[in-house]
């Protein structure tokens, strides 16, 4: 018997385009604007019944989650295509008050500072000003450590890809106590050293803070203004500071709150690791984190462009950390840090991510550089809520990917002819 293939509605390679196509544009639709009108349209025309049931699917897991949490405060933020698809904030600023929380309220973001660390040096590498595997003495002849070859060999890649060498934590207790960085860099002859530079993975936070005197010296400003200039106001992150003044003078901010008895107490903004902003001492409202996650999804390629991109998120040493960071990540399968960044790979997807936590503040932040998308997840009190939303995002979005590529696939008929 003869069969021929007489028809086919659509091809699966047609329903891939369109899969891929639908949901790069589809997702533009807003469901919340988290910016003023000249920034963002409210009212996008494209529309698709299970783009929009994404959105209302992520909301009431958000919803939900932060119920069962019972989180004083947060903020949140979507973005895809170079546009804000999602952002709320929830509950309030402060235990015992009303003052709601919304999306120009600021909070601290912790060691997501160090993200944007990587990405003004990569800004000033791009620039010419300085390169990833130039000697830090180059530009600090001050910096020593316990083996002088080592110190001699240490590279600002080094630096922001968290293989310096020394032990992990390297006087993070300074810090704590509000010590000069100065004086802490100082200090850093005194550590004893696992590795030679760029064979291990050991997380710093004083060490991290030697690229602000390198950056100093390769531009000439100092960190707080080269950020505020190069990243902060070209970004339009209107609501960011990078320390503890501009913070306290904030008044639309959120205060840390603490677990007391059963229930909840605010506490105060700390000085603690202002002293080194690099690591963490960033200012932030949701509504900043949304226009950086454009900036860093290749939307706003005048002021990240896409080699920094590149830069940043190049896996630059390999780390065992999936026990503390990814244990709900439901694809994880192997983890880096790059340039400020920790690079994981999530089945199919690479995702560039940072956590942060300091004073009562968590935050998180993902991008899925596969599918052009970023949250952002910050709180004003140390529950898991952040750290179990974003892995919660990214499984929705696997699982409705795959609900999408089976009901195009569900739709292809074939007729035969005898």
């Amino acid at each position: 018997m003869n069969f021929r293939l007489r028809h086919i509605t659509t091809t699966l390679k047609s329903y891939k385009y369109l899969f891929i196509g639908i949901f790069i544009f589809g997702l533009m639709h807003i469901y919340t604007s988290i910016t003023s009108k000249e920034e963002v349209s409210p009212h996008l025309p494209i529309h698709h019944p299970v783009l929009d049931s994404f959105i209302n699917e992520f909301n009431d897991i958000a919803n939900d989650m932060f119920a069962k949490s019972k989180s004083p405060g947060a903020a949140i933020a979507v973005v895809k295509g170079g546009r804000i698809i999602y952002g709320k904030g929830l509950g309030i600023k402060k235990v015992g008050t009303n003052d709601s929380i919304d999306v120009h309220t600021t909070f601290r973001i912790a060691s997501v500072s160090k993200t944007f660390a990587g990405v003004l040096t990569s800004k000033m590498v791009n620039q010419g000003k300085l390169e990833w595997d130039d000697k830090v003495q180059k530009y600090y002849p001050e910096f020593e450590l316990k083996n002088t070859e080592y110190a001699d060999r240490m590279e600002i890649g080094h630096i922001l890809s968290q293989s310096t060498g020394l032990i992990q934590h390297a006087y993070t207790n300074f810090i704590e106590d509000g010590k000069d960085l100065n004086f802490m860099i100082e200090a850093l002859p005194e550590v004893k050293l696992l590795a030679e530079p760029g064979e291990m993975y050991s997380y710093q936070n004083v060490a991290y803070g030697v690229i602000q005197p390198v950056l100093k010296s390769a531009t000439g400003l100092n960190y707080n203004t080269l950020m505020k200039k190069e990243i902060f106001e070209p970004l339009g992150m209107k609501d960011a500071s990078i320390d503890y003044n501009s913070m306290m003078e904030t008044e639309n901010k959120a205060v840390p709150n603490f677990p007391r008895r059963g229930g909840w107490s605010s506490g105060r903004i700390s000085k603690k690791y202002y002293n080194v902003p690099s690591a963490g001492g960033v200012n932030a409202s949701i509504s900043d984190m949304a226009n950086y996650m454009i900036a860093l999804t290749g939307h706003r390629p005048e002021v990240i462009s896409k080699n920094m991109i590149d830069d940043i998120f190049e896996p630059q040493i390999k780390t065992n950390i999936h026990w503390k960071y990814f244990s709900r990540w439901r694809n994880y399968k192997s983890s880096f840090y790059g340039y400020g960044w920790r690079i994981v790979e999530d089945g199919a997807s690479t995702i560039a991510y940072h956590g942060g936590y300091v004073n009562g503040f968590r935050s998180q932040l993902a991008i899925n550089t596969n599918e052009d998308i970023g949250i952002c997840v910050i709180t004003n009190s140390p529950t898991s809520y952040s750290s179990k939303l974003v892995p919660a995002f990214l499984q929705l979005l696997d699982d409705y990917k795959k609900r999408l590529e089976d009901e195009q696939s569900s739709q292809i008929t074939v007729t035969y002819d005898q």
